[in-house]
């Protein structure tokens, strides 16, 4: 590795010069500071980022401990941590619990016991490498045991809360997200609104249900539990009970992902039935797949490139010493995307019909 002893040589001038120059400090000319930086590029020079921490007392390096790279919302949520870092000159160093591999998408399996000695294990090796504070994220939003570095670190929570109330975290909305895609089916006519929900100990079952259920009743509609079927977020599941939602009479389903919107899709597909036109269908979550299916699928896009940005914006206010009120939870807002499974908005349907009473007339 090229030290700066080994460029203040071949340039000719001293330790201190060159230190100046590559630190961006005043006091060497532009031509001096030109051929110094001109040699540095040319020996590959690397500046070791572990001692000027040392002597800035400050790393300048965040931790970060994800629950499972391989889950849909986890690489979205780094890539906004990563693009504010760049921003601020902050690096960071990544870690990965590996907990959806381990233990599968069914929150109750976890052993909290053998999950808390992962996480203290690895937050303990993030310690050791000098990291200023750590960003947690989360598969699901669910409540997380802190850590017992906790008191010792700043820790802020993504797409997941602490235990302890004094822990900041960013999540989205997804009761509202709910409430605001079961009113724009009421909107469209739909009065039987079948619920393809997930797992029944999920958070997000019970906030996007209270959102369906918060539509319901403020447009005076009925709450009908039969017209409510707990999945497990997979495709088989969302075309096995859409088959008993549309025996119920159902003219609208909300399944509570894309994966299971995708398996209703399929079960229409295979069984005649027009989704988009004699039934319309809302996923959640905007995974790829839901842009290129057949018909596109209308759904709900989580925020969560906004998460990544806010969660590190919130670490680096309070590493700066700005006053973050404990317990702090934002809760950033969801977007609506419509496609072909809703059919036509009602304005372009109400449109289409005028036209077609005009070439009548």
């Amino acid at each position: 590795m090229v030290t700066i002893r080994e460029i203040s040589k071949k340039a000719n001038v001293s330790i201190a010069t060159v230190s100046k120059v590559l630190n961006g400090k005043p006091g060497v000319s532009k031509f001096t500071a030109d051929h110094v930086l001109s040699i540095a590029r040319e020996l590959n020079y690397r500046p070791n980022l572990n001692a000027r921490s040392l002597k800035k007392g400050q790393s300048q390096t965040l931790g970060i401990i994800t629950e499972d790279l391989t889950v849909f919302n986890t690489p979205d949520i780094i890539d906004g941590i990563d693009v504010y870092c760049e921003s601020q000159g902050y690096h960071y160093i990544l870690s990965n619990l590996r907990l959806n591999k381990r233990y599968g998408n069914h929150p109750d399996d976890i052993d909290i016991k053998e999950c808390t000695k992962l996480i203290n294990s690895l937050t303990d090796t993030l310690l050791s490498k000098q990291v200023n504070g750590i960003i947690y994220i989360g598969c699901h939003s669910h409540a997380v045991v802190p850590t017992k570095y906790s008191n010792e670190i700043p820790f802020v929570y993504a797409y997941c809360y602490s235990t302890n109330p004094k822990i900041p975290s960013v999540m989205y909305d997804d009761q509202k997200a709910a409430f605001e895609v079961t009113q724009l089916l009421i909107n469209k006519g739909h009065t039987h609104i079948g619920v393809i929900a997930g797992l029944r100990e999920s958070i997000h079952t019970t906030n996007r249900i209270l959102g369906y259920q918060e539509a319901l009743y403020t447009n005076n509609i009925p709450y009908n539990p039969r017209l409510t079927l707990y999945g497990n977020w997979e495709r088989d599941e969302g075309y096995y009970l859409s088959e008993e939602l549309i025996k119920a009479g159902v003219t609208a389903i909300f399944a509570h992902n894309d994966l299971m919107a995708i398996g209703v899709i399929d079960y229409c597909n295979k069984h005649g039935i027009q989704v988009g036109k004699d039934l319309s269908l809302f996923g959640f979550d905007n995974r790829e797949i839901s842009a290129y299916c057949h018909p596109t699928l209308s759904t709900v896009s989580l925020p969560l490139f906004e998460i990544g940005q806010h969660a590190t914006r919130l670490m680096l206010d309070i590493l700066a010493g700005h006053n973050i009120e404990g317990g702090l939870k934002i809760m950033l807002p969801c977007s609506i995307i419509e496609r072909e499974s809703t059919g036509l908005p009602v304005s372009k349907e109400k449109n289409k019909s005028e036209e077609s009473h005009e070439t009548r007339s």
